[in-house]
């Protein structure tokens, strides 16, 4: 059986259509705001309840009660704040000026209305207690510090609606956490194990995937890779569909796996983004979850297992699957662990992301221990990688 929603309850705040082509028609009166691109994200992910139970962003208590301790204030594990702050003068000044209950437009970068948020409060932001209790840092060379430190000092909080749907590019493979548990129940699938990834697949990711696959108590696997604003040098989203598209229509079965995208801005906060990840997917109807080595970090800011431990200390009803190291080994000719294999170090190829960009940028060829041929043809193409 499917794993409940967190909390619960699947939220659903999406408009029908009669109700958007009316509040559309409104938007000339009323005050608007300006999200950010990850925050237009946020706001999506709310409506079709891929955050559940948050039915809006966050206001101070709620905000405080994560921060201090990894909680929703009823006590449900939540790790990651989702937050509005206004960061223009203008939007400032409108924030400014908003009074409780007021509805307010949401408009993306060509001013159009996408959601609309009931003001309920506004508050002074604490950024640096924020990075350090989120991300264990305030070093401004974190992505996300450095994204949180540069952006507005004041949040505004209040239930949402979804207006009308983001234009994405990876719309076609956009799917909500009530399609995917459709798709789930129409496939026969009672055990779904998530995979989480924001990279193109390499052997150790497959090999991850296929041990999954053969456990008893799995039906199919979710692949669900993060497609929204990432970080320089990261692949760019279409590269990552692209490649996935690839391995699994050449190596996998297709009753036993599906693929969809998951437009959000990346969090690069370890043990607490995996914790967050986790969740979402919980809403998306997977009672188990994939955590290998070093997942959601960046740099040597997380320890490489830390987001294995993040599970012992909260329990958000999901299932971690724990996995470690992995390598190639020359002489077991084959995907290993230190557990399968006995080979000395330098049998063993590293499957390392590091060492797949680099020979992107040098133009050299990719090793073929690592990259299956139809995911290499894949990269091989122009301007794989954010400047």
């Amino acid at each position: 059986m499917l794993p409940p929603p967190h909390g619960g309850r699947l939220i659903d705040r999406v408009l029908s259509e009669p109700e958007r082509t009316r509040r559309e028609s409104e938007v000339a009166s009323l005050p608007r705001l300006h999200p950010s691109e990850d925050e237009l994200f946020d706001l999506e992910k709310i409506a079709v309840g891929a955050y559940s139970p948050l039915t809006g962003f966050m206001d101070s208590r709620e905000l405080e009660s994560v921060v201090g301790r990894g909680r929703l204030p009823n006590d449900l594990p939540w790790s990651m704040p989702i937050l509005l702050t206004p960061r223009s003068r203008e939007d400032r000044e409108t924030a400014g000026r908003l009074g409780a209950g007021e509805s307010v437009a949401l408009l993306d970068g060509a001013e159009r209305m996408v959601g609309l948020l009931s003001f309920r409060e506004r508050f002074t932001l604490d950024r640096t207690r924020i990075a350090r209790s989120i991300f264990g840092t305030v070093d401004p060379a974190h992505p996300n510090v450095a994204d949180l430190l540069a952006g507005g000092e004041t949040a505004i909080a209040g239930t949402v609606e979804l207006v009308r749907p983001l234009q994405l590019a990876a719309r076609d493979l956009e799917m909500g956490p009530r399609e995917v548990r459709e798709e789930f129940a129409r496939r026969g699938w009672s055990s779904v194990a998530a995979y989480q990834c924001r990279n193109p697949p390499h052997t150790a990711h497959e090999y991850l995937q296929r041990i999954t696959l053969e456990r008893p108590d799995v039906d199919g696997l979710f692949v669900h890779p993060v497609v929204g604003r990432l970080k320089s040098g990261d692949y760019r989203p279409e590269v990552i569909l692209a490649a996935y598209q690839a391995l699994l229509s050449a190596y996998y079965p297709p009753d036993r796996v599906l693929l969809a995208s998951l437009s959000i801005a990346m969090r690069y906060a370890g043990p607490k983004a995996a914790l967050f990840l986790a969740i979402v997917r919980k809403n998306f109807g997977c009672g188990l979850y994939i955590v290998g080595r070093d997942q959601a970090g960046v740099g040597a800011y997380y320890p490489p297992f830390a987001a294995h431990a993040i599970f012992d200390e909260f329990d958000i009803g999901v299932v971690p699957l724990r996995y470690g190291e992995t390598f190639h080994c020359r002489r077991c000719g084959g995907m290993a662990s230190p557990k399968t294999c006995a080979h000395p170090a330098e049998d063993r190829v590293a499957t390392s992301q590091t060492r797949i960009r680099q020979a992107l940028r040098d133009g050299s060829p990719l090793p073929p221990e690592i990259i299956r041929p139809e995911v290499a043809r894949v990269l091989s193409g122009p301007s794989v990688l954010l400047p």
